[in-house]
This record gives structure tokens, C-alpha cells and sequence, in this order.
């Protein structure tokens, strides 16, 4: 290494630059001259260059469905356990970068939003001349995945026999992409660039490269409008270590970036003459040892180690070297990582070498080079989607902004800008000839709303998914063939697809057995849909309060944010609410309806207004949809793709002990559910008695009834009551009753007297409220009898409270 000794700032200039700047123009012409040869030659060129630049004889330059196969095998069994980590990691800190960006109002009228969009074709270049990084492909791979980038193309030189590195093959198939080209260098840019008969023309490549792909990718950048993540290449490391720092640790930071190539180059800064010294000689202790220490020392050749006055100048000197990678090996690494400006990745403390940035912490590790820092950040989320701005206008929206844009327009002499405004201004001035905008419905599209991980993964598959009905002999599944403990037999695991219980269903529900879900009661599949659709951290779901509890709970349990929607004081959706739903980007919208605790029906005209403008998934929850008289929304599921209908059998069919709750949606919808669901989520036990249900459906109407003449008793014994101020209309089976003067003092009153109800009167809209069950002739009279009770005892009275009714129950 080049040693300097405390140089004046004014000296730093040519301490500052790269080796491989002397060589630019040398290297920007060679490569004009391989993007000529590819434009002409296409395939062949690619052939060509492959053997005369890699020594490689290649003849199909896509990696074959053969070779991938292969592949697998070839890979050690530890060597992928240490990629699957990497790759969850690194899944794990990109997934966190997508952010939900919600419509803003900038003024009354006036709604912009930002949608991301995943750029379309993504070109992949991953280095493999004297090493495959495989790393680099997890490093692009996992974030175009993570965007949805639908067609993905990886380049990577081939080796000298014409094949790909079999760990590159592994982590193309982990990643689900399916075409590898057998080419390198700056023909392979070059490729991607302007499209031959193998290799895809792509809208933006990525990866990093020698001096050759860096400047590949600047002119096709340049010349033939192709988008690129950065200049990326060659490979670059600064240190900053004071007395603290070990010199070994030092040392070895320094050569890991020296072995990537000659042309990298590696600066150590120090205020310790006594560390300058000892960092030097452990690098020549470790590159001896360096398999590639030829590669290394010529790296070193050209690198450098300054000896600074102190901290303030080491921080100045890295922000104007503007390094890939800084590590800050000192006492106190937090105090100058805040003066950092300019730099790809900064590595904290004694204990973080760079090589975990390369490979598994978890960020990434293409980075700008060669003091793009300065504009430049690294490869991210970010770097695989567009930003497309929206903005709509309604009427009002028109005519208060018209006059801002008019004016600003003449002021510009842009006349044609200020009359399209103007023009739609003076329409709505003249209500008789304005044209009705017609509303039209956001497309739904499922694929786009399931989380990608749970696009690509593939389900667990059980034993008995793969095998149906009887056979003479079971050893599939590791049952107990002997038989059960206990009075009944449950050797064998239950029908996972419970086809039996559907096919039983479906036609009492007018359905097909595609659409149905079976799950363990409604918070099944609540949480599955949760899980489905939204990504913990990131996504969110609405709610309309006071609705369901569950609702949250599945939220909070997957980290998912909740949007509150109140309704309004008599439990609907107001026009305001159904106008949020359809600017939300919540991607689950739940409704209640008859909704718990109200127990009402949503306004029908509402919920259809929020299923045809919800840009998400929108589930109507009718756990108390039998008691209602109107009918079920499984009857408009062909009608809306973004439909879920939830019952369960825990009410009027009095299963509750059960636990079997109902998801009815399109097959794509329920398709995904049994993808994500455990593999036997239904006891045999529970399909048993389940069937045995169904096959007695002519008692439902006969139960339901008794339930209904119930809450038509009660609900007029309750309006004669003293201590009841309102009794709240009901399609359910059960009450919401505001009780006065002190809700939660009926409610202890009630508790001491052996009745247990529920208390609401902390839910939104439920303030003094209780909510009771409809029980039976015989449960219902001594209800009211105690209600009657308490109110005689206590008579209702402002100053009424708690302790006085509790103390004469």
C-alpha cells in the first residue's frame, strides 16, 4: 500500500482518485467497439466474445431446463442452509422498505396519490469471471422479486467448459427465475441493451462489474436510453481506524475487498502511527496466506494508507472520497457515522466487518463505486418500481383550483393549459350542460393483492392431498394402524379439502364447492385473509368501529395496520366513509353485517358502493346473517371478484362447540386460503358432525323462529323497563341496549345476580350500552325479571352509581 503521512488537504486531490480513472477512455472505446459486434452479430457475437474474453465455448447461450436440474445436486447441503438464511434476511430488510403511501387531500376537491409500480423487464448482470457471486444474484434477485418485476433475465460469464455455476443455477431456482444467458462483461450489457435472439431486451439492468460492465452500463445508459441502477464497479473499501481499532481485524477488512479484483482499491485512514504500522504488517502477514493473493496485492499495489491529524480530517477525507463501503473501526463509531454525507454502506464498530454486508445482514450490497456516493445510493426496493402519481378532481375540487391554474397558465402565455381548465370550470357553472362524469370501477386484480412470498411459495403438501379414498393398505402417512384410545376411531387424518362437508354445503347455499373455505369458526379465515394480502409492517386493513374485535386482533398478531372508519350514530356508513373505503389502500375492507355489537344490517346501496370502488378485497362478515331478512351476499359473488362472505354455524345452527366457520368467494380467492391454511385445520371429529348437521338442515327454520319470537319478547318487555333508555333495532340474536344511568352498574348487577351479558359501553357509538343474547322463553324471563328487579331497587337517577346498585344485588 501507498503510505502518506498527514498530507495537507490542498495535496488530497490525487490521493482522492480512482486507479482505474487513468484508463476511462482506453475502456469506454473498447466497449463501443463490443456493443458494435453485438448489434451486428447478435448470438454469434456473443459466442464469439465468450471465447475470446472468457475462454469459454458455449453453444446454447440460455441455461437449459437440464442444467437447472442438475444444478441442485451439485450444491452442498450446508452451502444452501447458509443461502437460505441469507435470503431471509435480506427478504426481511427489503420487504420493510415498501411503503403504503395513503391519497392526500391537498385541498377540499383535490386528491393526489402515488401508486409503485414494478419496472417490467429487469436485466440482472452477476459477476462470475474468476468467482460466481451467487450473492450478488440473491442481492437483485430477492428485491425484483419482493417488487413483482414480472420478467427477469440474469447474465453471467460462463465458465471455461460452457456451463453456469451451479450455485448461481441454485439461487436462480430459490428465486424462481427461469432464464439464465451464458454471458459476461460488457457483450452481456451490450445483450441486454439492445436485445439479440437469446437474450431479452430489458428496461433496466443492474448489477455490479469490472471498469468494462461499469462503463457498459453507462453507455447503454447513454446512447440507447436503457435505465440503470448505478455506476457499480470496481470494488472500493475506506477504513477509519484510531488506536482502538484491532489490526488485524483491520487487516482483513482491507483484503476482502483487495481479492475482488486488481482494480479495486482499498484506503485505510488513521490518527495512530502505532495502528498505520501494525495494520501494514498484518497485511502482509494475511496475504500470504490469501489463495488469491496475486489478485490482492495487485489491488494493494495501487491503494493507499494516510496517517491524518485526527477524526474531523478522516471523516473529510472519506465524505470526499465518497467510498462504496466505510467501516469505522474507533472507540466511538456512532459519533462520526453522523458526519458521514457521502458513502454506499457505513459498517458500525469492531464487530461489523464489510463482509456481512456482502453476503447476509440483510442490506444490500451493490452499491455506487468510484465516488458516485456523492449521488447515488445503493441498490433497494425502491430501485425495482416507478412511481406513478394519480390525482382526481371532483366538482368542487374543479372549481376552487380553475382559477389558480388559469392565471398561472396566462401568466406563462400557455393558453391551451388554461382553457382545458377553463372549460370544465365554466361546465359545471352550467349544471344543464354539464356532462355526468361516469363512475367507473378500479379493475381487481387478485394476483397484484396477494403478498408476492405467498404468490411463489409452494404449499405443504399432506399425505392425504396426495392420496383419496380407500385403499388396502395405508403406510403413507405414519398413522397408528391399530386403531385409537378411546371409545371412537380417529387413526387416520381427516379429508384436508373436506369434500364431503362442501359437497353437502354447496347446494344449500346455492354456491359451487370451489367457493367454499372451511375453517376453525370465522377467525379462521379472517386470519388467513390478514396474512394473505397484507405484509407485516406495511400493509393495512380498514375497520368500521364499533364492529368485531377480531378484526384487530388478526391485525395486530401479523404487525398490520388498522384504518378506523366510525359509523355513524345509528351504525351505517356514511357517504364520507364509503368515499374513504374506495381512496383507501387498506387491502382487506371488513363489514358486519347484521354488525356485532350493533346488530343491525349495513345499508345494502352502501356496501355495494364499497365492493365496486374497493381497490382491495372487501369481506362481509354474516356471522348473524340468519337471523336478518335479507338475503345472503353469497348471492352477488359472481357479480363482484373482490367479494368474501363470511357465516359460521356457531349461531342459528347452535354449533358454536364446534368451532366451523364458512368463507364463500371465487375459486381464486379460496384457491389461496387452502394454499396458506394448516394442512388438516378441520378435525375429523368436527367433519363428522358437520355432515350430520347438514343432513338435519329442515330444523334450522324451526330453531331459528323460537330465536326470532324471542327477541320479539324480550325487545317489548325491555321498552317497558325503567332502567332501559333505548332498546336498538336488531337483525341478530341478540339486543344492543342502552341502559341508564350506569351501563356497567346494570352489568355488575346482573353478574351478582348469576347473569352474565356483555358489556359494550366502551365501544365507539356504545356509550351506556349492554348487549344481550336472546336466550331461551325460560332465560329470558328471568332476564327481564332481574332488569325489572334492578330498576325498582334503584330508581334511575343522574346520581345513581355503581356501588349503590352492586351493594343490593
Amino acid at each position: 500500500m501507498q503510505t502518506y503521512r498527514t498530507p495537507a488537504p490542498a495535496a488530497w486531490g490525487p490521493l482522492l482518485a480512482r486507479p482505474a480513472a487513468a484508463e476511462s477512455t482506453a475502456v469506454a472505446a473498447r466497449v463501443q467497439e463490443i456493443f458494435a459486434q453485438v448489434a451486428a452479430g447478435g448470438d454469434d457475437a456473443l459466442r464469439q466474445l465468450a471465447q475470446e474474453l472468457d475462454r469459454a465455448a458455449v453453444t446454447d447461450l440460455r441455461v437449459s431446463a437440464a442444467e437447472f436440474a442438475a444444478a441442485g445436486a451439485l450444491v452442498p447441503a450446508a452451502l444452501q442452509a447458509a443461502i437460505r438464511q441469507a435470503k431471509a434476511n435480506i427478504e426481511t430488510f427489503h420487504a420493510a422498505q415498501r411503503a403504503v403511501e395513503a391519497p392526500v387531500e391537498t385541498q377540499p376537491g383535490v386528491t393526489c396519490w402515488r401508486r409503485s409500480v414494478p419496472v417490467q423487464r429487469v436485466g440482472l448482470y452477476v459477476p462470475g469471471g474468476s468467482a460466481p457471486l451467487f450473492s450478488t444474484l440473491l442481492m437483485l434477485g430477492v428485491p425484483a422479486r419482493l417488487a413483482g418485476c414480472p420478467e427477469v433475465v440474469v447474465c453471467t460469464p460462463p465458465q471455461a467448459d460452457g456451463t453456469v455455476s451451479p450455485v448461481i443455477l441454485f439461487v436462480a431456482q430459490l428465486l424462481g427465475i427461469t432464464t439464465v444467458v451464458k454471458a459476461g462483461g460488457a457483450q452481456a450489457v451490450a445483450a441486454l441493451a439492445l436485445g439479440t435472439a437469446s437474450v431479452p431486451a430489458v428496461d433496466k439492468i443492474f448489477g455490479p462489474g469490472n471498469r468494462y460492465v461499469t462503463a457498459a452500463k453507462q453507455l447503454a445508459a447513454a446512447r440507447y436510453g436503457v435505465a440503470i441502477d448505478m455506476p457499480a464497479g470496481p470494488s472500493e473499501v475506506l477504513v477509519i481506524a484510531d488506536a482502538s481499532a484491532n489490526p488485524a481485524f483491520v487487516a482483513a477488512d482491507l483484503l476482502s475487498q483487495a481479492e475482488h479484483g486488481p482494480d479495486s482499491q482499498v484506503v485505510l485512514l488513521t490518527d495512530s502511527e502505532d495502528t498505520l504500522y501494525k495494520v501494514q504488517a498484518e497485511v502482509e502477514t494475511q496475504l500470504a496466506a490469501l489463495p488469491r493473493r496475486d489478485v490482492a496485492a495487485r489491488a494493494l499495489a495501487e491503494s493507499r494508507a494516510v496517517l491524518l491529524a485526527g477524526p474531523a480530517a478522516m471523516l473529510e477525507f472519506s465524505n470526499r472520497y465518497a467510498p462504496e463501503h466505510l467501516i469505522l473501526a474507533v472507540a466511538d463509531p456512532e459519533a462520526l457515522a453522523a458526519g458521514v454525507t457521502n458513502a454506499g454502506s457505513v459498517f458500525l464498530g469492531h464487530l461489523t466487518p464489510e463482509a456481512v454486508g456482502d453476503y447476509a445482514s440483510g442490506t444490500n450490497h451493490t452499491l455506487p463505486t468510484g465516488g458516485y456516493a456523492r449521488q447515488y445510493s445503493g441498490v433497494s426496493l425502491d430501485s425495482f418500481v416507478k412511481k406513478i402519481t394519480y390525482q382526481r378532481l371532483t366538482a368542487a375540487g374543479v372549481q376552487a383550483l380553475a382559477p389558480v391554474v388559469e392565471t398561472m397558465a396566462e401568466a406563462e402565455g400557455l393558453h391551451a393549459h388554461a382553457r382545458a381548465v377553463a372549460l370544465r370550470r365554466e361546465s359545471l357553472e352550467q349544471p344543464q350542460q354539464a356532462t355526468a362524469e361516469p363512475e367507473v370501477a378500479p379493475a381487481f386484480d387478485l394476483g397484484a393483492l396477494v403478498r408476492p412470498s405467498i404468490r411463489r411459495m409452494q404449499p405443504y403438501s399432506s399425505a392425504r392431498d396426495e392420496f383419496e379414498g380407500a385403499a388396502a393398505v395405508m403406510l403413507d402417512a405414519n398413522e397408528n394402524s391399530f386403531g385409537s384410545v378411546g371409545d371412537r376411531v380417529f387413526n387416520r387424518y381427516p379429508d384436508p379439502q373436506q369434500r364431503a362437508v362442501k359437497a353437502a354445503l354447496a347446494p344449500l347455499k346455492g354456491v359451487a364447492p370451489a367457493q367454499i373455505f372451511l375453517g376453525n369458526g370465522s377467525d379462521e379465515p379472517i386470519d388467513l385473509l390478514v396474512r394473505l394480502t397484507c405484509v407485516p409492517g406495511q400493509d393495512a386493513i380498514a375497520v368500521l368501529p364499533p364492529t368485531y374485535g377480531m378484526y384487530e386482533v388478526a391485525a395486530n398478531l401479523n404487525d398490520v395496520r388498522v384504518e378506523r372508519l366510525p359509523l355513524t350514530a345509528d351504525f351505517q356508513l356514511a357517504p364520507e366513509t364509503v368515499e374513504q373505503l374506495a381512496r383507501s389502500s387498506a387491502k382487506i375492507a371488513f363489514l358486519c353485517s347484521p354488525n356485532n355489537p350493533t346488530g343491525n344490517l349495513l345499508d345494502p346501496a352502501a356496501v355495494e358502493q364499497v365492493l365496486r370502488r374497493s381497490r382491495g378485497l372487501v369481506v362481509v362478515d354474516e356471522a348473524y346473517g340468519d337471523f336478518a331478512g335479507a338475503p345472503s351476499w353469497t348471492t352477488r359473488l359472481a357479480e363482484f371478484p373482490n367479494l368474501v362472505v363470511l357465516q359460521t354455524f356457531s349461531k342459528a345452527w347452535g354449533l358454536a362447540g364446534l368451532r366451523l366457520g364458512v368463507a364463500y368467494a371465487s375459486p381464486d380467492i379460496v384457491g389461496y386460503l387452502n394454499k396458506i391454511k394448516p394442512p388438516y385445520n378441520l378435525s375429523e371429529n368436527t367433519q363428522q358432525l358437520a355432515l350430520a348437521a347438514l343432513g338435519a338442515a329442515a330444523r334450522l327454520p324451526a330453531l331459528r323462529q323460537q330465536i326470532l319470537a324471542g327477541r320479539t319478547w324480550l325487545t317489548e318487555e325491555l321498552h317497558d323497563l325503567p332502567v332501559v333508555e333505548h332498546v336498538f333495532p336488531s337483525d341478530a340474536n341478540f339486543l344492543l341496549v342502552r341502559f341508564r344511568p350506569d351501563a356497567t352498574a346494570v352489568y355488575d348487577a346482573l353478574r351478582a345476580r348469576g347473569i352474565v351479558v356483555r358489556n359494550r359501553t366502551t365501544q365507539p357509538g356504545c356509550a351506556g350500552c349492554l348487549r344481550l343474547t336472546v336466550g331461551t322463553p325460560a332465560e329470558n324471563e328471568q332476564l327481564a325479571d332481574a332488569l325489572r328487579a334492578i330498576g325498582e331497587e334503584h330508581p334511575a337517577t343522574a346520581d345513581a352509581g355503581l356501588g349503590a346498585l352492586v351493594g343490593n344485588a
